[in-house]
């Protein structure tokens, strides 16, 4: 018996950190959609994996709440994103279905013919709803 107990924590051991490089290499697979769509002003991505109520934090830029607004502003806005690069991404599974991502931004863009910070700290929280990620909120922090 305690053999089987022990086998069973060297597994879960085991399997933990490939269960959490999946679910990052998930979540960077989406941040990635999603900066891609945001420089070519492609709404389908945002419409697909952001929550009815998602709310979006992009430093230099005022915040917007609804997935109806993003999706609106990523078509409408005065905004280029020439480069970006997603870099030194953690995650941390607070239950089976929340998990906040984090990682570094590097970024060649501007809004309104203003230059947008060149490198962010982004933090994601992202809910799994019926099997599916979505991003529930979007906040930037500049590097100073």
């Amino acid at each position: 018996m305690k053999t089987v107990l022990a086998m069973a924590l060297l597994m879960s051991a085991i399997a933990a950190p490939v269960i959490g490089q999946d679910l990052k290499a998930d979540l960077m697979a989406i941040e990635n959609k999603l900066w891609t769509a945001w420089g070519q002003k492609e709404a389908g991505p945002f419409q697909k994996y952001l929550t009815e109520d998602a709310v979006q934090v992009v430093a230099g830029t005022a915040p917007v709440a609804g997935r109806d607004a993003v999706v609106n502003g990523i078509k409408t806005l005065p905004c280029e994103l020439r480069s970006f690069n997603l870099l030194d991404a953690n995650v941390i599974r607070l239950t089976p279905d929340v998990a906040v991502l984090s990682y570094t931004a590097t970024q060649d863009s501007s809004c309104e013919g203003k230059p947008l910070p060149a490198k962010v700290r982004a933090t994601a929280v992202y809910v799994r709803q019926k099997g599916t990620w979505l991003q529930a909120n979007y906040q930037e922090t500049p590097f100073q």
